[in-house]
């Protein structure tokens, strides 16, 4: 099963690399941009259903369980989200200018959408945000984007394992 989807994990790490980079072109901040978390989903979605599928179709005789299609996602994840997080560490550690402008983009997202945050929280709570933004490095945002594509896996995972599910008669 490992051998299997290795190569599909490695797309997907590849794939998401690349839909983080193609996004900052077009000039929109991906680590700010809930949308993005939507196409994290997709990406997922597509590169373990087709692992599972490859999986189903031409090793195990077409016939595929819940715990297949759990283990197939994990496998397909983990490595994926480490890939991508190795290269986010290493061009964010080489361009300052990257994390540069996620903090002004934080801020301009702040101070934006400032009376939304001061319904709900008080004003300084919202100056400790503010000072928070730029306290920010490249390790915390890495972990941040680590953990939410782990969550975007771990989400998608068990919706491919129903859908590929088959058992045997």
């Amino acid at each position: 099963m490992i051998k299997s989807t290795i190569k599909y994990s490695i797309l997907c790490g590849v794939f998401l690399i690349g839909l983080f980079f193609i996004s900052i072109n077009f000039g929109s901040n991906p680590l700010l941009d809930m949308r993005h978390f939507f196409f994290d989903l997709g990406v997922f979605f597509l590169f373990i259903y087709f692992s599972g599928k490859e999986f189903k179709d031409y090793r195990n005789d077409g016939y595929f369980h819940f715990w297949q299609g759990i283990s197939i996602g994990f496998i397909v994840m983990i490595p994926a989200v480490l890939i991508f997080s190795t290269v986010f560490y290493f061009v964010f550690e080489a361009n300052p200018e990257l994390l540069e402008a996620y903090k002004e983009g934080a801020k301009a997202m702040l101070i934006e959408k400032k009376d939304l945050y001061l319904e709900k929280f008080s004003e300084g709570q919202y100056q400790q945000q503010l000072a928070a933004v730029d306290e920010e490095t490249t390790a915390r945002l890495l972990i941040s984007t680590f953990w939410k594509k782990i969550i975007a896996g771990f989400l998608i995972t068990p919706v491919v394992g129903i859908i590929l599910r088959k058992k045997p008669k």
